[in-house]
C-alpha cells in the first residue's frame, strides 16, 4: 500500500457538485480558519460570507482557512486549507482545474453530463452519481479517493483506472495509473489533514460509510 505523508494530508478541498442547469453565480457560504480569494485585475482580493463568486473564477484559501461556495444549479464545493483552483465554466461539462490542494466532489450531472478535476497528473471525471476527493502531493503526485460510486482516473499518457467505492488511487507524475486501487480504509484511520477534517462526514469503517446527516 502507498504511504501519502502527513504533510502532504494537510491540504484538503471538498467539491460538491449537482448537476442542473446552471446559474453564472453562486455564493460563499461560508470562510473559516483564514482567508478565501480571488483573482482580479489587480491581484488578490478578500471575499466573505454573502459574497458572489462567477464560474471560471481562480479561488485560492489560506494556510488555515475552509471556504464552502453555493453555486445554484451547478453544486457546493468546500475548499479546505492552502488550495487554489480554477471553476469550471459549463455545467453541463464541468472540469475544475485544481493547481495545488484537493477537491472533494459530490456529482450528479444531469443525462449526458460529466464532472472532472483537471490536475497536470491526471484526470479524475464522473458520468452519473459519484462522490469523490482529490488531492495533489505537490508537484509529484496526485490521488484519488471514491466515497459513494465510481470515478475514472485518466493519466497523461492516456492510461485509465476506474476507483469505485472505497478505494483510492496515486498516480506519480509522468507514470502510467497503476494496475489497481487501494483501500481508503486505512487513511481514513488516520488523524490529521484531510481525512481529519473527513471524520466530520465519515464513519471510520471497512466501507468508508458517509455518516447520516453528513451535509
Amino acid at each position: 500500500m502507498r504511504t501519502i505523508p502527513s504533510a502532504i494530508l494537510c491540504c484538503a478541498v471538498l467539491l460538491s457538485l449537482h448537476a442542473q442547469a446552471g446559474d453564472a453565480g453562486g455564493t460563499v457560504v461560508s470562510v473559516r480558519g483564514g482567508a478565501l480569494e480571488r483573482q482580479a485585475s489587480e491581484g488578490w482580493e478578500a471575499l466573505a460570507e454573502g459574497q458572489t463568486v462567477q464560474m471560471g473564477e481562480r479561488l485560492r484559501t489560506g494556510a488555515g482557512a475552509v471556504a464552502v461556495l453555493e453555486y445554484p444549479g451547478v453544486g457546493r464545493f468546500v475548499m479546505g486549507p492552502a488550495s487554489e483552483i480554477e471553476m469550471g465554466r459549463d455545467p453541463r461539462d464541468f472540469d475544475t482545474a485544481m493547481n495545488r490542494g484537493a477537491l472533494w466532489m459530490q456529482a450528479q450531472p444531469a443525462t449526458g453530463g460529466h464532472a472532472a478535476i483537471s490536475t497536470p497528473i491526471a484526470v479524475a471525471g464522473v458520468r452519473g452519481t459519484a462522490f469523490s476527493m482529490v488531492f495533489g502531493e505537490g508537484e509529484q503526485a496526485v490521488c484519488a479517493c471514491t466515497c459513494e460510486g465510481q470515478v475514472e482516473v485518466r493519466a497523461t499518457d492516456g492510461s485509465l483506472l476506474t476507483v469505485p467505492r472505497g478505494q483510492y488511487v496515486a498516480v506519480d507524475a509522468g507514470k502510467a495509473v497503476p494496475a489497481a486501487t487501494t483501500s481508503s480504509a486505512p487513511l481514513l484511520a488516520q488523524t490529521g489533514g484531510v481525512f481529519e477534517f473527513c471524520h466530520n462526514c465519515h464513519e471510520v469503517s471497512a466501507e468508508a460509510r458517509l455518516k447520516p446527516g453528513w451535509r
